[in-house]
C-alpha cells in the first residue's frame, strides 16, 4: 500500500511540474508550487531507494527528507522569479466567471523592476489557473465586458 501511495504522488506531483513549465497552466502560489516540487523530488529519491534496497531505516529516510528540502528550497530561491499578481481586472467574461483579462506584474527577483503581462486568466481551482497572454486591441466585446478594476496584488502605495 506504502509503495502504491509513493508512486501515485510521484505521478501526480511530476506531472503537475511538467504541466506547469511546459503549458500555459500556472501555479499561482510559491509554497503551494515549492511543497509540489519538493513531493515530486522526495518521492523520486524514495523510489529510487526502494529499486536499490536503501533506505530502510527511519534515521536515512528523515536524513534525505532534510537534504531533499534544502536542496529545493535552493533550487526555488535561486531560479523564482515571483508570483505574477493582478494589478487590474481588464475585463471580465460575460459567460463565464472564472474568466478574466487581467494586467499582472511581478518583481524581478535581482533587476529591481517589475515584469508586466496582459492575460486570459482561467481560474480552475485555488492555486492553480490557465493563462494565455492575449492582445487587448483584438477582444470581442460582445463576450466581454470593460472592467477597469484595481486590484492592486502588489500592494503599491495608493495614488
Amino acid at each position: 500500500m506504502k509503495t502504491t501511495i509513493l508512486y501515485v504522488l510521484f505521478l501526480i506531483t511530476t506531472a503537475l511540474t511538467l504541466i506547469n513549465r511546459y503549458t500555459s497552466f500556472y501555479i499561482n502560489n510559491s509554497i503551494l508550487h515549492f511543497i509540489i516540487l519538493f513531493i515530486a523530488a522526495l518521492t523520486f529519491v524514495f523510489i529510487i531507494g526502494q529499486l536499490v534496497g536503501k533506505l530502510k531505516k527511519t534515521k536515512s529516510q528523515l536524513l534525505v527528507f532534510i537534504i531533499v528540502g534544502v536542496l529545493c528550497f535552493i533550487k526555488s530561491f535561486l531560479t523564482w522569479g515571483g508570483d505574477w499578481k493582478t494589478q487590474t481586472i481588464l475585463y471580465k467574461n460575460l459567460t463565464n466567471d472564472n474568466k478574466n483579462i487581467e494586467l499582472q506584474m511581478r518583481g524581478d527577483r535581482f533587476s529591481f523592476g517589475y515584469k508586466k503581462r496582459v492575460v486570459n486568466r482561467l481560474k480552475l481551482f485555488p492555486g492553480f489557473d490557465w493563462t494565455t497572454d492575449i492582445d487587448t486591441t483584438t477582444i470581442d466585446h460582445k463576450h466581454w465586458k470593460k472592467m477597469n478594476l484595481y486590484v492592486n496584488e502588489m500592494k503599491f502605495a495608493s495614488k
